[in-house]
């Protein structure tokens, strides 16, 4: 639903979202000389201190339990119900604290691993380079033998050709590297950001604990993401707390006819034959199950022309860097590779000149592609198969923005404050929104 990013104004008067500051902080390149320099045992060393943290949080979290547990009976008065209240919100905050650090924790004991791996794979090129006479430069650029530039005869021609396709395997392992790396560094950054955050949490409300949950999830499915193992989506980043606490208020006369004047309007919602996309999540909010819904991810692709382009421009941005690391494994170990890898969640945004209906239907979204890079031998001495099977996967929340309003076909303008009501009297609730589109594949 409404973005909870920041928009600017193109050229042309269309809005296009602007990323975060810290979706871009953490996607940086990564130098050969740093992976070369880094100590992955230095973030297993991190990643013990932490558990020492956590172990002592828990023991401490137990005690105040018990204390908590000892003062409900024999104790009463103001002074009692000032003190309960004040360790029940002080529990809240060591809760979140124990699941925070073990998150951080398995953050830093994953990144840990995945940086060795990376630079293992700089090693193995520079053994490489090193038993063939060739040289890496700082860039990953290879460096020939001078003796093999003034010669033409046959023996110097066939070792040319045998030297470029060994550094052919020295650029895969260099660029598989640099890209695992800067893939590894990003997510442990963007886990950490979570874990960073969750500081300020103070109380274990409902989406609270769906966030800290979130983050430990995270945290956990890491070594699945760096391995490459199949199904494992980062999540998101935390949604904004919408309207608040569902059927928290009671409902006024105004709120009541704000309902029936968006239930009868809900007809008026469609722009076009067969776009009913809008009206239907305004039914389902109306409806009040608060029950997830599905997205037809293949019709916002079709319907919103800059989702596609976005999503054809970030998945060619991260393929190159993919298939080379899929090959770097594959020279490794010799044997197929299957390696699933994602670009991350993406900010997008429908606009009412891409499509009026899912502009109304879910506003601002976030998006994340999914690929398969499978490696397979094919004849004896002819490179090996690589193909890239990718889905789009698409999260939501159907909820609504403060100081913001919109003009809706059928009911007239509607302020973004007067629907949130609707959530927090019980006549209406926010709901969670996703799906994925069909797979598809390509020949690299």
């Amino acid at each position: 639903m409404p973005s909870v990013y920041a928009h600017e104004e193109d050229p042309d008067g269309r809005r296009k979202v602007v990323q975060p500051d810290h979706e871009r902080r953490f996607a940086k390149p990564v130098t050969l000389q740093q992976i070369r320099s880094c100590g992955p045992e230095a973030f297993h060393r991190a990643a013990e201190e932490w558990d020492k943290v956590g172990s002592a949080m828990s023991a401490a979290r137990f005690l105040a339990v018990d204390v908590l547990s000892t003062l409900q009976e024999g104790w009463s008065g103001d002074a009692a119900d000032l003190g309960r209240r004040v360790l029940a919100d002080l529990l809240d905050e060591m809760t979140i604290a124990e699941q925070e650090l073990e998150a951080a924790r398995l953050t830093l004991a994953s990144t840990g691993t995945g940086l060795a791996l990376a630079r293992r794979w700089v090693a193995e090129a520079d053994d490489l380079a090193r038993a063939n006479d060739l040289t890496i430069e700082e860039d990953g650029a290879i460096g020939y033998p001078a003796w093999l530039s003034g010669s033409n005869d046959p023996e110097s021609e066939g070792e040319a050709r045998r030297l470029a396709t060994v550094a052919g395997d020295i650029r895969n392992l260099l660029k598989g590297a640099l890209t695992y790396a800067a893939d590894v560094s990003a997510a442990a950054g963007r886990e950490l950001d979570r874990v960073k955050d969750a500081v300020d949490y103070r109380h274990l409300d409902d989406w609270t604990k769906r966030v800290v949950n979130e983050d430990l999830a995270a945290a956990r499915d890491l070594p699945k993401i760096f391995g490459g193992a199949g199904g494992v989506l980062l999540p998101p980043d935390p949604y904004d707390r919408g309207a608040g606490v569902y059927n928290s208020e009671s409902p006024t006369d105004r709120d009541r006819k704000l309902a029936a004047t968006l239930g009868a309007g809900i007809a008026g919602m469609p722009f076009a034959a067969g776009d009913t996309n809008a009206s239907a999540n305004m039914a389902h909010f109306l409806s009040g199950t608060g029950e997830p819904l599905g997205l037809d991810v293949e019709d916002m692709l079709k319907d919103i022309p800059d989702f596609q382009e976005s999503v054809n421009t970030t998945l060619n941005g991260n393929v190159p860097g993919w298939e080379a690391e899929a090959l770097a494994e594959y020279r490794r170990t010799g044997k197929p590779v299957a390696l699933v890898q994602q670009t991350g969640w993406q900010p997008m945004s429908a606009t009412p000149e891409s499509s009026k209906d899912w502009f109304y239907a879910v506003g601002s979204f976030h998006y994340n592609t999914q690929a398969k890079i499978e490696v397979k031998p094919t004849s004896p001495g002819a490179p090996p198969e690589v193909t890239v099977t990718y889905q789009t996967h698409v999260r939501d929340r159907y909820n609504w923005d403060h100081k913001k309003g919109t003009d809706v076909p059928g009911v007239g303008y509607v302020t973004d404050d007067d629907i949130q009501r609707l959530h927090r009297t019980g006549l209406a609730q926010e709901f969670d929104m996703g799906g994925t589109s069909k797979p598809r594949t390509r020949k690299l």
